[in-house]
């Protein structure tokens, strides 16, 4: 037989200090003590569905089978569990421990049955029989609990477990990630418009203070009476202003020529008002003083002087 406590087995760690489980095929030898188990089983069972029947209401002695499964039934369960079922160490020490368990209820059991029928009202039959009947229904409930310890302790339970739990550990860690992402697109696309906005009120405060400058000039220099005066007075005195009189008779002229073809080209419209009135005066223009709508547009009366 191979030494499962080898050198080895301790050098790889593998070591079993536990309870050794045979999980080996069975030989003639193992069949004959299973036949002569079955065999004497017959008997236990029989003992012990006897008692049983006295601890149950008439009418329900079905629960006695049932109670078989937590001693005779439950002593074999078990040790077939122990030889080729179970493969971790609480296996193992589950199965033998209610292995033994159940015998020693069988033992109980068929020895007080026989003391009832052999020695009635006798005081080790009173005291057997007062311990079976407490201990034959705590056997049966420890049985139940063995059965959930086995299956919770299995490898492949545990195997379960460790999977779920990483993959609950893994979720956990993608969903911080992606809450992590989540917040970055959300601090680039903020920053991106803020400074997008930033760059538009630079540009259109640069346009504003622009206009604001232009229009300044422009209240500042129709509201100079001095220098429109002096202006005035140069256009006469300068024979340039002249040249100057006569470009501007000419552009105009060129105007009213284009207005003229392109009135021709359009059906007349009647006017509410007459041509003098929105036909700059030729005269006035000759003699260089300003015209009524100029004077008027500059915000000074007609009778206001230059």
């Amino acid at each position: 037989m191979t030494n499962n406590n080898s050198i080895t087995n301790e050098l790889t760690g593998s070591a079993n200090n536990g309870i050794e489980t045979d999980h080996g095929g069975l030989g003639f030898g193992d069949l004959v003590v299973l036949l002569l188990d079955a065999v004497l089983l017959i008997y236990t069972a029989w003992r012990s569905y006897d008692f049983l029947t006295t601890t149950v209401p008439d009418g329900f002695q079905m629960l006695a089978l049932v109670g078989l499964w937590g001693l005779d039934i439950g002593a074999v369960a078990w040790s077939l569990v122990w030889i080729f079922g179970s493969s971790a160490q609480y296996q193992d020490w589950t199965s033998m421990a209610f292995f033994i368990i159940d015998l020693m209820g069988v033992i109980l059991t068929s020895i007080t049955d026989s003391l009832m029928y052999g020695q009635k009202g006798g005081a080790l039959t009173g005291i057997l029989a007062g311990v079976a009947v407490v201990a034959i229904p705590l056997i049966v409930v420890f049985n139940v609990v063995a059965g959930f310890i086995y299956h919770m302790t299995s490898p492949e339970t545990k195997a379960r477990r460790a999977a779920r739990k990483s993959s609950a550990e893994h979720k956990r860690k993608m969903g911080e990630i992606a809450e992590m992402e989540r917040d970055l697109i959300y601090a680039e696309q903020y920053l991106l418009a803020k400074q997008e906005t930033l760059d538009k009120a630079t540009i259109l405060a640069e346009i504003k203070t622009a206009q604001d400058a232009v229009e300044k000039a422009t209240r500042a220099k129709l509201r100079d009476q001095l220098g429109i005066q002096q202006n005035a007075n140069t256009l006469k005195a300068n024979d340039a202003g002249s040249d100057k009189l006569a470009t501007l008779k000419s552009h105009l002229a060129d105007l009213r020529n284009k207005l003229d073809i392109a009135s021709a080209s359009v059906t007349p419209v009647p006017q509410a008002e007459s041509d003098t009135a929105t036909t700059p005066d030729l005269a006035l223009i000759e003699s260089g003083a300003p015209s009524p709508e100029a004077i008027k547009g500059n915000g000074h009366g007609k009778t206001d002087p230059i």
